[in-house]
């Protein structure tokens, strides 16, 4: 293989294609959340609340949620995919997408 072909992710081109796509296009009222993921999203967001009202910190929360996703993902998916997920979230911070708006307060 030539140097131009070790280069060319496929996925990485889709994936960069339909964000750029989706983002030209996004409102948030069109998002089918799928039933399991509300599910899923439902059981963690009650762990966490049981974990506030014990006085946890909110930083040992998160990490043990990320450690705990990470673990998931390490068993179930290969490094190049969980790279351009964490990359993903990586870019959604740097863009904003994360970040309480202006004049909001966080919850520790």
């Amino acid at each position: 293989m030539n140097e131009s072909a070790d280069a060319f992710h496929p996925d990485e081109a889709l994936e960069k294609a339909v964000r750029e796509d989706v983002a030209a296009s996004f409102d948030p009222q069109d998002i089918q959340i799928p039933a399991e993921l509300r599910q899923c999203g439902a059981v963690i967001d009650k762990a966490i609340g049981y974990l506030i009202e014990k006085d946890m910190p909110p930083e040992m929360i998160a990490s043990a949620l990320l450690g705990g996703s990470l673990g998931i993902l390490a068993r179930t998916t290969d490094a190049p995919t969980m790279v351009r997920m964490l990359q993903t979230a990586i870019d959604s911070v740097h863009a904003g997408e994360l970040t309480l708006p202006d004049g909001a307060d966080s919850q520790d």
